[in-house]
Order: structure tokens, then C-alpha cells, then sequence
């Protein structure tokens, strides 16, 4: 990069290159091993960091600092070329899936594979490009997002709902799964709802004279709103809607519902959609609204894996609606489920990155000195420690338990389709995936809400100890903050899936102290809830404390048992749920924190499953465990002085000191830490995070790049004839009023 600047690199209060270099040198961590065990494995490492390398060089995919100063049309065009390309490496990795370069073309055997000779589409075929796509969501997010629209929710609303038959047909031989032949969105939120899917207003009634769906927009408050990909790419959509026959409400249902003709990309006739234009962030994402006006589509496009419309057989009778009540409800959210698990990955991904740029700045960032003395590194600021250090360890944290839960989302899914399809039907099996299910929901419901709360604050009070250098665009904070917050929002908003989980494990606590507890299904996350724990607990005979390491996870189990007995006790005397809101969002946030510290402290106790052998490198990540615990019990210190977890003794005693001394030694490897995330300059895009750590040359030069000096060569600058005419104007007030600036007419005037 060309170095545009005056700094004198030898002045003592400019030399972040020396000062991060030198914590490189003294470090005794093994970046590799910690990485390996960020990334879960050295394998998933190891492919992480090809596919990197292939994101960061390709010239259509790759992004530099001119997206900072893009319009939404620009953004918009950018992301489509981007899109087409990514489509290449789709089929690219599913062949490498299946090791099938030769002979036949895979992706179009797959497609003329009408029927199903051919092993079907697998989430193994599909890893490589998940994990790809993962990767790209954190260089650009909008064009991650753009595609997962299409395969995330649209193609698992399919899977999720659809019979295997029309999962194939969609998804394989329309050719949906590898962004061919058609183009998909997903038509679940409304105007006038959101979270609230049971009470969505679209309709689709069934014509039982010609085995047909009319599919209606009754009113506004009904439009399908903020449906990303409607506005310009989409041919077809997933859409809930209800289901009426003869009469009758079945509830929210999904059907697949062309839009455009894929050939021309003209609406189909009864289709009126528009664009909901600029937002906060992500403007590559052509969201929209559609409208449906007596739109007819065949019954087979009622997806029916656990519904189905049965025609009658006799001539003028009546059709009849067969469901599965076990899942029916759960399907609803399949799509969604996938989103959210989704989404606490890209906490971790996400995160990765401002944590690197708001330690890298720290390190090579000098202010204020004593006299006669180099002015002081900012990390080395007591306050400055603890502002950045925490946010830097809530990355790691999740890593662990993001890893666990996308196993887990991909293992319970391959089990619901056995269970449930036709030829492997399984009564008492889908019974036992129904709960499986519904545990996923409370984990990655709360999980999702926690962490993407925790990231959007990640970035911010990042932004904030960088200073004035990080509000500027070009370091990254703004637009990553403008393109992050939406993850709170969206696929649930984080107030409604913390109730909704919390209230979930409220249940299960109830159960508890019935003495009822599944131990096959809820001895994991929901360790806590095992009856003779709980029973310790508000006995006394369990209390916490920080002499070991599973103490720290532990701490806060007992904090949720006391938690949950105080919010139980008040819905006895109160019999009203909704009094309580407040407390059982907290209960999902110390839900999700106990989760990520029981996933983290499982993963690095097992050497074989870290894969971390080395001392040092061991030891660090011990002292982010702690940390992280630590800092999140003094930012709810009320909480746990209230339900008697801790002392306030023992909060200004013990936990606070041992935070201060965890402060320091996390300080010392703060840049080997944030290296371990190994993300190469172009995916951080910050020139105040640049690896070499020459900050003021890289914002500079990038500065100067974007922003040329005296760009029209004549050094006058835009707008500088209005400019001219305001600093020359004369008294035009005094006369248009008759009147004069000189001051013995004043004073006459005034006599």
C-alpha cells in the first residue's frame, strides 16, 4: 500500500508497528493451536482458511474501502454480480463434495434426475459452500445474507415442510439448490405482524373444482413486508398464509408461489410487489413487498410434509385436511430455526473481526505521558483494559457453542426426515425428535438473542475506544455496526425469542421440582434443571464459588436455579406471566451464558477435543474463560447479590479483584489472541487493524485514495461559489428595509 504521510516513524509517540510487533516477539502462544480450536478442529481450520484465501482473491468477491462510499444502486449491482458468482462456486464445492469432476456434468445429472436414481443432495454435498458462505457473511454481509435468503429460508422452508417429493422437485430438479432455474424468497413477515406467525393474515383457499389454491392479500396490514430478495430477484417465494378449506382455518401454512417468469423476470399476473427502499444497513439487499391478488396455484404447491389437502374422490365432496399435531407447529419455524443457528456462527465470525481491529488500535495507540516520559499505550490504561479485553473474549466464547449447535441442528434434522418420511415412518421416533426439536428452539432462540445483543455492543463500545478514528467509515465500525444490528431484529426479534425460551425453561423448572427430568434429552444445556441440583440448591446445600474451574460455569447454574425459583414464587401470588417479562429475559441471557461457558469449558478440558497441547496457549485460554465469566457476573453483580448467589463481600472482594488481576494477564497476549482469529487484511478491511500495525499510514494513504486531494486540479472546492457569495454579501437586510448599517441613523430612529 502506497504510504502517504509525514509521521516520523522514529517520534516516541508514533510507533504502533514496534509496540505490535513487540508483543508478537514476547508471546509464548500457539496462534495455530488456538485457532484449531476456534475453528473446532485443525480439518475445519485448516478449510477455513483455504476458502479465505479463495473469498479474499477473487476479484469479483473480494471488497476494499470503496464500499464505504457506495449508494444503494451501486450496492445493489455489486451484490448481483457478486451472487452470480458465488453460484460457480456452489456447484464447484458440491462436486468436490462428491469428489465428481469427471465425466457427466453432477449438477445436471442431479437435475434431470427426475426420479431419484441418484443419491440426493446431502448436507455433507453441501458443507463446503455452508462453511464458504459463513466466511463470505463476515466480508459481506448483505451478499451473505442476499443468498441465504434464497437457500437458508426459502430452500429450509422446503426442506422443512415440504414432502420428500417436492423437496426434490424444488430444490433438485428446479434446480433451486444450486441458484439455477429458479430464484426463491420467504414471504413469512407481514406490515401489520412479525413475530406473532399464528396470527398472519394472507390467505390461500382451496378450490376443491380445480385442485387449485387462491392465494390473497385481504388488506394492507397483510402485504408481505420486508421480504429480502422480492424486490428485484426473486421468481419464486415461500409463503405463510392460512389455510382455508370449505370453510375452515387450519392455521398458517406454507405454499410455494411463483412470482416472476424466470425467463423475463416479468410479475405474473395477480402479483404486485414493489421495493421498501433505503435502510440502516445492508442496502445490497433488494428487500420488498408483495402483495397477492387472487393468485392461483396448483394444490401440489402446498408444501405437506406434516399437512396435507386430500381431495374427494366422490363428485361434489368434500376435500379433507390430514396433519401430524407433533410437528405441524414446529415446521411453522423450520426455516427460522436454521437462521438462528446461523446467526450465533456469525456472532462468532463477526465478532472475530471488531475484536481484532479494537485490539490492534489499543496496542499501537499512544496518549498522554508524564514529563519527560513515552506517552502511554492506551491497553495499558486500567479502564481501557477493561473496556476492550471482555469484548474481546465474548467471541471465543461463543465459537464452542456455535460449533455444538450447528452439529446438533444438522444431526436432529437428518433424523426429523428419516422419522418422517413414508418409507422410514417412526411414530414413537418422531416423538422423541419433536422434543429434540423444541430443545434446539429454546437453545438457539436464546442463543441467537444473547449473542447478536452482545456482538452489536461488541462493536459499539469498540468504536468507542478507538476514538474519533473509529468513526470513520473506512475503519470499519459504522457500517459493521449499520449491517450487524438487524440481527436482533430479524428471523425474532431478541426481546420475543428471550421471553419465548425463557418461558420454555420455566416449564422445565416446574417439572424439576415435581421431581420430573427427561435425562436423555435435557442432561446437557439444561444440566441445571436435574432435580437433585435444584433441590441442593435452595436447600443450601450447593452455594457458589471460584476455586476451580467448573466453578465458573457452575456459578452460573446456581444463579439460574435461585433465578427461576424467584420468578416461579411470583407467578404463584400473581398468576400473570407478563408481570414478569423482564426478570425471564434476563433468565434466556443467563440461560445462553451458560450454555457458551459449559460448551467452552467441555471443549478445553478434553485435550483430544481442543486440540490444544501447549502450556501457554492452554493457560490463556483458561484466563479468557474466567474472564469472561467474571465480567458478566460484576455487570450483574444486582442480580446476584438479590438471589443471595453472592455476598456483596464476596462481589468487592473476591470477583471484582480477581477481574482486575485477569485484566492484566489477558492484556499481555491481547494481540496473539486476536491473531489466533486469523483474518487477513482484506476480510477486516479497517486500515487501523491492518496486521503490520502501521495505523497511521494505512488510514492515511486510505484517506487519501478514496478522498483525492484537489480532485478537479484546481484546488477549489465543491460548492465554493456559495461559499463566495455568503463571506461577500453585503448589508441586505439594513436596505431591503430602508434602513443603514451606519449607527448615527440608528439612534435618530430611536428618538
Amino acid at each position: 500500500m502506497t504510504k502517504s504521510s509525514t509521521v516520523n516513524q522514529e517520534c516516541a509517540a508514533f510507533k504502533p508497528q514496534k509496540l505490535i510487533q513487540s508483543e508478537r516477539s514476547n508471546s509464548r502462544v500457539d496462534v495455530d493451536q488456538i485457532n484449531a480450536f476456534l475453528e473446532s478442529s485443525p480439518e475445519r481450520r485448516d478449510q477455513a482458511q483455504a476458502l479465505i484465501q479463495e473469498i479474499v482473491k477473487d476479484p469479483i468477491l473480494k471488497t476494499d474501502s470503496s464500499m464505504y462510499d457506495r449508494s444503494k444502486r451501486e450496492e445493489r449491482a455489486v451484490t448481483a454480480r457478486k451472487i452470480a458468482r458465488l453460484a460457480l462456486y456452489m456447484e464447484h464445492d458440491i462436486k468436490t463434495a462428491r469428489k465428481h469432476f469427471k465425466g457427466n456434468d453432477l449438477i445436471e445429472d442431479l437435475q434431470r434426475d427426475t426420479e431419484s436414481k441418484l443419491p440426493a443432495l446431502s448436507n455433507k454435498d453441501l458443507s463446503i459452500f455452508d462453511r464458504r458462505l459463513s466466511l463470505l457473511h463476515n466480508i459481506d454481509p448483505q451478499l451473505g445474507t442476499r443468498v441465504g435468503v434464497h437457500l437458508g429460508l426459502f430452500g429450509n422452508c422446503i426442506k422443512g415442510n415440504g414432502t420428500n417429493e417436492q423437496i426434490h422437485y424444488w430444490l433438485q430438479e428446479r434446480g433451486s439448490s444450486f441458484m439455477k432455474g429458479i430464484y426463491g424468497c420467504f414471504g413469512m413477515t407481514e406490515l401489520g405482524h412479525g413475530s406473532n406467525v399464528a396470527r398472519l393474515q394472507t390467505k390461500a383457499t382451496y378450490n376443491p373444482d380445480s385442485d387449485t389454491f387462491t392465494l390473497l392479500t385481504p388488506n394492507l396490514p397483510a402485504t408481505k413486508f420486508w421480504i429480502g430478495g422480492a424486490a428485484n430477484s426473486a421468481t419464486h417465494c415461500s409463503v405463510y398464509a392460512r389455510l382455508i378449506v370449505e370453510g375452515k382455518d387450519y392455521g398458517v401454512k406454507t405454499f410455494v408461489v411463483p412470482l416472476r417468469n424466470p425467463e423475463t423476470f416479468q410479475l405474473l399476473p395477480g402479483i404486485a410487489i414493489g421495493d421498501i427502499g433505503h435502510k440502516m444497513g445492508r442496502n445490497g439487499i433488494d428487500n420488498g413487498w408483495i402483495q397477492f391478488h387472487n393468485v392461483v396455484i396448483p394444490r401440489e404447491y402446498m408444501l405437506s410434509r406434516f399437512t396435507q389437502v386430500i381431495p374427494s374422490k366422490a363428485p361434489n365432496g368434500k376435500a379433507t385436511v390430514k396433519t401430524q399435531p407433533q410437528l405441524d407447529q414446529i415446521s411453522g419455524y423450520s426455516a427460522l430455526l436454521s437462521g438462528r443457528v446461523n446467526m450465533v456462527m456469525d456472532s462468532f465470525r463477526f465478532g472475530s473481526k471488531f475484536a481484532i481491529i479494537g485490539a490492534r488500535y489499543a496496542v499501537g495507540r499512544q496518549q498522554f505521558a508524564k514529563p519527560k516520559q513515552p506517552e502511554t499505550q492506551l491497553i495499558d490504561y486500567p479502564l481501557h483494559q477493561y473496556r476492550v479485553l471482555p469484548q474481546i473474549a465474548v467471541p471465543y466464547l461463543v465459537s464452542p457453542v456455535a460449533f455444538k449447535l450447528m452439529d446438533q441442528y444438522y444431526s436432529i434434522l437428518d433424523e426429523l426426515y428419516k422419522v418422517s418420511s413414508p418409507a422410514t415412518f417412526d411414530k414413537t421416533g418422531l416423538a422423541i425428535v419433536s422434543k429434540k426439536l423444541k430443545n434446539l428452539f429454546i437453545d438457539s432462540a436464546s442463543l441467537k438473542a444473547t449473542n447478536t445483543w452482545l456482538v452489536a455492543e461488541l462493536i459499539d463500545q469498540l468504536r468507542q475506544s478507538c476514538g474519533g478514528q473509529g468513526y470513520s467509515s473506512y475503519n470499519a465500525f459504522g457500517k459493521g455496526y449499520d449491517d450487524w444490528v438487524v440481527q436482533c431484529t430479524w428471523e425474532g426479534d431478541n426481546n420475543i425469542l428471550s421471553l419465548s425460551s425463557a418461558k420454555s425453561i420455566l416449564k422445565k423448572f416446574a417439572a424439576s421440582r415435581r421431581g420430573v427430568f427427561d435425562r436423555s434429552l435435557d442432561s446437557g444445556s439444561f444440566d441445571y434443571l436435574e432435580p437433585s441440583f435444584v433441590r441442593a440448591v435452595l436447600t443450601g446445600q450447593e452455594t457458589a464459588s471460584l476455586r476451580q474451574l467448573q466453578d465458573y460455569t457452575k456459578v452460573w447454574a446456581i444463579a439460574l436455579v435461585k433465578f427461576l425459583d424467584h420468578i416461579a414464587r411470583l407467578i404463584d401470588v400473581t398468576k400473570d406471566l407478563d408481570s414478569v417479562a423482564k426478570l425471564l429475559v434476563l433468565v434466556s441471557k443467563f440461560h445462553s451464558l451458560h450454555s457458551m461457558l459449559q460448551a467452552y469449558y467441555e471443549k478445553l478440558k478434553n485435550p483430544q477435543d481442543s486440540h490444544v497441547t501447549d502450556a501457554a496457549s492452554e493457560a490463556a485460554l483458561w484466563d479468557i474463560y474466567k474472564l469472561f465469566s467474571l465480567y458478566f457476573i460484576d455487570k450483574h453483580s444486582g442480580e446476584f447479590q438479590q438471589f443471595k448467589v453472592f455476598t456483596p463481600d464476596q462481589i468487592s472482594q473476591t470477583v471484582q479483584p480477581k477481574l482486575l488481576e485477569l485484566l492484566q494477564k489477558v492484556r499481555k497476549s491481547i494481540i496473539p489472541l486476536t491473531d489466533a482469529f486469523k483474518l487477513p487484511d482484506d476480510m477486516i478491511n479497517a486500515p487501523i487493524g491492518y496486521f503490520d500495525g502501521d495505523i497511521y499510514h494505512n488510514y492515511f494513504s486510505e484517506i487519501i485514495k478514496q478522498n483525492p486531494a484537489e480532485a478537479d486540479g484546481a484546488g477549489v472546492p465543491p460548492n465554493a461559489d456559495l461559499f463566495t457569495r455568503l463571506l461577500a454579501r453585503g448589508s441586505e437586510f439594513d436596505h431591503a428595509l430602508g434602513g443603514s448599517p451606519r449607527s448615527e441613523i440608528i439612534e435618530r430612529l430611536g428618538k
